[in-house]
């Protein structure tokens, strides 16, 4: 009986572990989904952008919001924007967001300030979460560029 007994808790142990995998890699491709549609749709806005400007990207003066699924929920930007450039980026709402990768992932908001855009690279280390505060950004300028 007690050899019985150490089989079966084994194998319950590995197909506990078998199901997790499964639904990491679940939930891994459906991230890795979700950040090709926002790279898509950032691309998209930068295209129409250059090309209602001319090339020069510029974005109507004002305070805009938007949001975006980071690492543990929805991550929530606001933007101002001065003289047609991106001036100031705070992050107002990521409740569900470990605050670890979200202190790593607001390294990305100099970058998008920088470049005057949010097609810039996602944080190593920070993916998901930086993938989110893109997403937000490129939301909130869409009221920008209307």
């Amino acid at each position: 009986m007690l050899k019985h007994l150490d089989f079966w808790s084994r194998l319950g142990s590995l197909v506990l572990a078998v199901v997790a995998l499964c639904v990491y890699q679940a939930h891994a491709l459906q991230w890795q989904a979700a950040e090709d549609e926002n790279k898509q749709q950032i691309a998209e806005a930068q295209a129409k952008n250059a090309a209602a400007e001319g090339g020069a990207v510029s974005y109507a003066d004002g305070t805009y919001t938007g949001s975006g699924d980071g690492f543990g929920g929805t991550v929530s930007v606001e933007v101002t924007v001065s003289g047609g450039k991106i001036t100031a980026i705070d992050v107002v709402n990521a409740a569900n967001e470990d605050a670890a990768y979200l202190d790593k992932a607001k390294g990305i908001i100099d970058s998008m300030i920088s470049a005057n855009s949010p097609e810039v690279d996602t944080i190593s280390g920070a993916t998901f979460s930086s993938t989110g505060i893109k997403t937000a950004v490129q939301q909130a300028l869409e009221g920008a560029t209307a």
